[in-house]
């Protein structure tokens, strides 16, 4: 068998990177542009992502997207399997008029597709709902952050309830996995459609599912295996690749480049190598089964090649235009690598919810420990009190600052003022009560910028941003803050208000086109920044401000990719490494930055 098998190694590769080629050109923008025009919208803020998912739109954009990627990871899959299965068989088939082939199956395995979908949802559905049920009466008695600081008893049996009932879910979907994991060929070779390509797939595992199961953990373990050692390996040329290179703007650019091109190669190896042994081993397992309940796997239809015989003129060409991309690819990145030399942006370091090692966050006092610590900008949250008073504080209520379970939009500002907030903080903070907005200010004011998040719970802040512009425009401290929040629509009220006041959309796990939005920063989660996010925005004249960054090694990652904000709970840490970035010589900041792009986009 492995004879057979090294026979159609090259037939292998080059419909797995064929297949690579194809998805990157068409299926991926094809998919982007479904996504586009079912959203009908620049951006679905997250506090609204579940109610969208949930609407009929959202819920076939989920639906459809779920069902082309899992179809795209079905096709790839029956080509190779066909490929293997003709190997297996004493065939040589062409791997171009392979492609032919799988448009005829398409539909069968698009229905297919659909119905893993449905699966997923009917197996998910009580899982979700356990979770609302478990979830809503907490919620409403108090804030999450709350709850994630302090783990009360009743968090913690909602904790190993739903972890039960997640594990009881992941046992159900791996049960599933393993009856219908030769689905495929089931479809494909045994020409079922729908339910019966299901039944099929049953009957094929029936009797040897623990050993099915194995394999399929073994092939998880190798796919695992496989995506660590090209991790290790990309990591491997690209320090290599960066140590050789010169300080020079040229040689720079040209190991950039080199750099980026064998990680590409890497890349593109890995992932047809593990799509092809994938295929391999259950097209294997699919024929040993079919012999045993007493039948060959019937053949497909596809063009064969004489043994040994070299690969057509289109494989050719296609190999020629793979290799012509990879050289405009490492083009590209010279031309990037040439860009950061010239393109470097000062750092600024934003004080989360204020400097509050010793005071708590979002007071007078905080505001105070981030001027005196040097931070340019302090970050404050703003919501509506009962009576209408702006105040600074970020939790929809009370409980983990200051151990009263009542929600901001609930009291007077009054009665929060009576709240102290500094229970966890140092003994001359115990007193501090969340400020007003208008106190903030007159603290800030030609001492420190101010980035004001709007904070949305409900409907319980009408004309919070007209009321935020306002008082920052008494003020006169329109040119001495920003604004960002979750929400866009209040951004977009913001900037007609006024326009001098820079706004920036918050992005969390929204689905989000950043190119639509109109504003001015984007605010960004750390582990989801790379250079290509940062480069991108850069382009379009779009800042960059990151969050919530604390570890030093996480500073000095994001200083080198060249954001322009660092939002850090540890702002003198971040000053402090800021000051060393600048102090080393150009070439060697432009060194750390490509190191950075390369090792982590």
């Amino acid at each position: 068998m492995i004879k057979q098998l090294w026979k159609c190694r090259r037939s292998l590769i080059v419909f797995a990177l064929a297949f690579q080629l194809l998805e990157n050109l068409l299926f991926t923008p094809a998919m982007s542009l479904l996504g586009r025009s079912l959203e009908g919208r620049a951006v679905v803020d997250s506090t609204d992502l579940l109610s969208f998912f949930l609407s009929p739109r959202g819920f076939l954009i989920l639906f459809l997207g779920a069902t082309i990627s899992i179809t795209i990871r079905m096709l790839e899959h029956a080509g190779l399997s066909a490929l293997v299965l003709g190997a297996l068989q004493g065939k040589a088939f062409r791997p171009l008029p392979a492609f032919r082939w799988l448009t005829a199956e398409l539909p069968r395995l698009a229905a297919v597709a659909a119905r893993v979908i449905g699966w997923t949802l009917v197996v998910i559905t009580p899982f979700g709902v356990t979770a609302a049920l478990v979830a809503r009466p907490l919620l409403v008695k108090h804030d999450i952050n709350f709850y994630l600081a302090n783990r009360p008893p009743e968090f913690v049996t909602a904790g190993i309830v739903l972890a039960v009932a997640a594990a009881a879910t992941l046992a159900v979907g791996i049960w599933l996995l393993v009856r219908w994991r030769l689905v495929v060929q089931a479809c494909v070779f045994d020409r079922r459609n729908g339910r019966a390509a299901f039944r099929e797939a049953a009957a094929l595992s029936r009797g040897v599912r623990w050993r099915l199961a194995a394999w399929c953990l073994a092939v998880g373990i190798f796919l695992l295996v496989l995506m660590l050692a090209a991790a290790a390996l990309e990591q491997f040329t690209v320090h290599l690749a960066m140590s050789v290179a010169g300080l020079g703007a040229v040689s720079m650019a040209v190991s950039f480049g080199v750099a980026v091109l064998l990680r590409t190669l890497i890349g593109a190896a890995v992932t047809s190598l593990g799509a092809c042994g994938e295929a391999i081993v259950f097209t294997s397992f699919y024929r040993e089964r079919r012999r045993a309940l007493g039948g060959e796997p019937a053949l497909p239809a596809i063009e064969e090649r004489e043994a040994g015989a070299p690969l057509p003129a289109g494989a050719r060409a296609l190999v020629v235009t793979i290799s012509a991309g990879l050289v405009i690819a490492a083009g590209v990145a010279v031309a990037l690598a040439a860009q950061a030399l010239r393109n470097e942006r000062p750092i600024t370091v934003t004080a989360h919810r204020g400097g509050h090692h010793q005071a708590p966050e979002n007071t007078a006092a905080s505001i105070r420990e981030a001027i005196s610590v040097g931070a340019q900008y302090a970050e404050i949250d703003v919501q509506l009190s009962k009576d209408g008073v702006l105040v600074v504080t970020h939790d929809s209520d009370f409980s983990r600052m200051g151990g009263v379970a009542k929600k901001v939009w609930d009291l007077t500002y009054a009665e929060i003022r009576a709240i102290p907030l500094g229970a966890k903080a140092a003994a001359e903070f115990r007193n501090e009560p969340a400020p007003t907005l208008d106190e903030v200010l007159a603290i800030a004011q030609n001492r420190i910028g101010l980035n004001i998040e709007l904070k949305y719970y409900g409907d319980h802040q009408p004309r919070l941003a007209e009321r935020v512009v306002e008082a920052v425009r008494v003020r006169g401290m329109t040119n001495q803050v920003v604004i960002q929040s979750l929400e866009y629509d209040p951004l977009l009220e913001v900037h007609r208000l006024e326009p001098e006041i820079p706004v920036g959309y918050l992005m969390s796990v929204n689905a989000r086109h950043p190119e639509r939005l109109k504003v001015d920063f984007l605010g960004a989660e750390f582990s989801r920044v790379n250079g290509a996010f940062v480069r991108a925005a850069h382009r379009r004249g779009q800042a960059v401000h990151v969050w919530t960054v604390d570890r030093p090694a996480s500073m000095d990652r994001i200083i080198a990719l060249g954001a322009d904000v660092i939002i850090t709970n540890d702002p003198g840490e971040a000053l402090k490494r800021i000051r060393e970035y600048e102090g080393l010589s150009r070439s060697e900041r432009v060194l750390r930055r490509v190191h950075a792009w390369l090792t982590h986009d």
